[in-house]
């Protein structure tokens, strides 16, 4: 809920929005239509789960989402 009161609380139009997540459980792709919702005029990609992967390996796919 705390994700979904600030994507509504904020201006985003024009910004990107990359999803991911830190947990298995209900996945990334069930959340993807509440971030668009709540993320008015921001463009959302999908982004991973980033649950097993090292903390290497996440600063680098970050990196290449950042460009």
């Amino acid at each position: 809920m705390i994700i979904r009161t600030f994507l509504e609380s904020y201006n985003l139009k024009g910004k990107k929005i990359v999803t991911f997540c830190t947990s298995g459980g209900s996945g990334i792709s069930g959340s993807m239509k509440g971030v668009k919702k709540a993320a008015k005029g921001a463009k959302v990609v999908k982004g991973k789960d980033l649950t097993d992967m090292s903390s290497k390996s996440v600063a680098k796919w970050a990196k290449k989402k950042v460009k």
